[in-house]
């Protein structure tokens, strides 16, 4: 079997699992109300995104699931209102009766038609469930019931003939025009969904700088879309990307980027087993490859998790399990055969764990969680060498509380704008493991904020992380004096596995208008071991420019960053951000001035 078929039936098999789990309901379960599906032809079809409208004209013929065939002149309908009117020698004939008139007007959600009779005196008459042998004249409508849209100022983003609209869900148009920077490329179809489904909104794909997405398929339950996507590593690629969903479960499954070598295939799935109960689970291929050619490469990691909520405490499992290498190595034997060998370059591990909710201890202000879990790691490689032994299984235990203090209100409580606001959490932990060695971390914050108006606020935070890493025996850790560029720091000689991060922060967020937001913070570090230009390496940065950690050893004793946000349309956002580093002498710290470039996002 070769390497892609064994691929395709894993993802196959899992997509299947998950939609036939998803049928599973509770009896408990409310019904929803059935939606309305309309077919609508024109001469001229266009779909105004900013608004969700849809508007034709010419030739308009519209028939629904509820048996109506309706014809007119001119078509609109408000998508999120789910209402439409047609206008101009409308005629419209149902399973119980005919008219025909100079226009109509259908509110979906209340299965009413208004209609506009041509008569010898101006009347407007009511149609309840699709009768129209039975008028109902004289009855008070809406003011707006015939209301047909202003759109000078509005620009077309798709055009077609016929599209299929389902009410609170989709409208798909068949042989579309879909406007790219002004400039309109023909579809053989293209989707628009508008449903309050969470699930379809599930997004399995990494970050970008700027994501283009064009979703050329799918119904209620399903969409495909095709990503046109830039970041500062792939630089200019594409994507695809299948979501399916149903109301308590979803499966996204994406290749991203598809048109570069490296390739990482992602599937996120989950599943609402009970009301109390949620299973997710997310899967990854990293293939080095020339188009769909044999891997060079290939590595997976997934990870499922079960959770079940109880009154006053949730349990869940996770599994996880990385293979490093799904090709054949030299001395490495495979476990199994066929579909199921699993390489030895393999590490796994369980966890299960129990937290309780947060609860006000006694009489006091304060409330409290408390954490337990205990977990095994396995890789037949050895994960530590500890004495002159190497270990290939290691179990831990974690244990843990964390008090908080809830919002206390300083100053004028009858005045928002004049009063402070101050909060306090602690969290402490130990993790122990089958070495002789364990782990402690405390956690401790306070903050104060101020809203100085409905457009500005701030805040003071202070922060201080203590993580000591103990060995019961053996060497453990041994001081060292480090020379960076021969400048000898001695102080390092005192290092013996506990660190101390202090961290004072000042943020401010002004956000003036729903289109543009300003978000300032300024930190100050005051950690052991100190920070030594040179000495320590900084994280990672992501596809984005941005650091994969925002707290670490040997981080500048300064910095301030700066992230602006607007809006450049209804549906697309700017988003811009830089950092300043310092040393305590406002001094570049080291060759590190400014963030190695500007993290720049474009977002629909």
């Amino acid at each position: 079997m070769s390497f892609w078929t064994k691929i395709l039936l894993v993802l196959l098999a899992t997509a299947i699992a998950v939609a036939l789990c998803s049928r599973v309901a509770p009896a408990d379960e409310p019904s929803t109300p059935t939606p309305t599906t309309i077919r609508l032809t024109a001469n001229h079809i266009a779909f105004y995104n900013d608004r969700f409208l849809v508007e034709a004209d010419g030739n308009v013929r519209v028939t629904t699931s509820e048996g109506l065939t309706i014809r007119g002149e001119a078509f609109s309908m408000d998508l999120k209102l789910n209402r439409f009117v047609v206008a101009g020698r409308v005629h419209v004939s149902g399973t119980k009766g005919a008219q025909s008139g100079a226009a109509l007007s259908d509110y979906l959600d209340f299965h009413r038609v208004y209609f506009l009779p041509v008569l010898s005196k101006p009347d407007r008459w009511t149609f309840i469930g699709g009768d129209f042998s039975k008028p109902y004249p004289g009855r008070q409508m809406p003011g707006d019931v015939f209301y047909l849209p202003d759109l000078h100022d509005s620009s077309a983003t798709v055009f077609s003939r016929s599209a299929t609209i389902v009410s609170r869900s989709f409208v798909r148009f068949n042989l579309a025009s879909v406007s790219l920077g002004g400039i309109y490329l023909p579809l053989p179809a293209y989707y628009v969904n508008f449903a309050a489904d969470p699930n379809l909104a599930v997004n399995s794909l990494s970050g970008a700088n700027f994501d283009g997405t064009l979703n050329i398929a799918g119904n209620a339950n399903s969409v495909t879309g095709f990503h046109t996507r830039y970041d500062t590593v792939n630089k200019l690629y594409f994507s695809l990307e299948q979501h399916f969903a149903s109301k308590r479960a979803h499966a996204v499954i994406s290749v991203n980027p598809a048109t570069r070598p490296s390739k990482y295939w992602n599937g996120v799935f989950g599943w609402s087993v009970s009301n109390k109960a949620l299973f997710s689970s997310y899967v990854q291929l990293h293939t080095v490859q020339r188009g769909l050619s044999m891997p060079s490469e290939a590595q997976f990691t997934s990870i499922s998790q079960l959770t079940q909520a109880f009154a006053h405490s949730s349990l869940s499992a996770t599994y996880q399990t990385t293979n490093y290498s799904l090709l054949p190595q030299s001395g490495c034997p495979a476990y199994g055969s066929g579909l199921f060998s699993i390489n030895c370059n393999n590490t796994s591990a369980l966890t299960l764990s129990a937290a309780s909710i947060y609860q006000k201890i006694w009489r006091t202000p304060l409330f409290m969680q408390t954490f337990y879990s205990i977990g095994m790691n396995h890789n037949a490689y050895g994960l530590q060498t500890f004495g002159g032994a190497i270990y290939q299984t290691i179990w831990n235990h974690n244990v843990g509380a964390t008090v908080y203090l809830p919002q206390l209100v300083v100053g004028n409580k009858q005045n928002s704008f004049r009063s402070y606001y101050f909060n306090a959490s602690a969290t402490k932990q130990r993790t122990w493991y089958s070495l002789p060695h364990y782990v402690d971390n405390t956690d401790t914050r306070l903050s104060l904020s101020r809203n100085f108006s409905n457009a500005l606020n701030a805040y003071l935070s202070y922060e201080v992380l203590n993580t000591g890493d103990y060995y019961t025996q053996g060497p453990g850790y041994t001081g060292y004096t480090p020379i960076v560029n021969g400048i000898s720091y001695p102080g390092f000689a005192a290092f013996r596995g506990v660190t101390t991060q202090r961290t004072v922060s000042l943020g401010m967020n002004y956000t003036p208008t729903p289109d543009f937001a300003l978000v300032l913070l300024a930190r100050d570090h005051d950690d052991f071991p100190k920070p030594v230009p040179g000495l320590f390496t900084l994280p990672i940065t992501n596809v984005l420019g941005q650091s994969v950690s925002s707290v670490f050893l040997g981080q500048p004793q300064f910095d301030i960053t700066g992230d602006v946000r607007m809006r450049l349309s209804r549906h697309l956002v700017l988003d811009v951000q830089r950092t300043y580093f310092s040393s305590s002498s406002f001094a570049n710290f080291g060759q590190l001035n400014f963030s190695p470039q500007f993290v720049i996002s474009v977002t629909q």
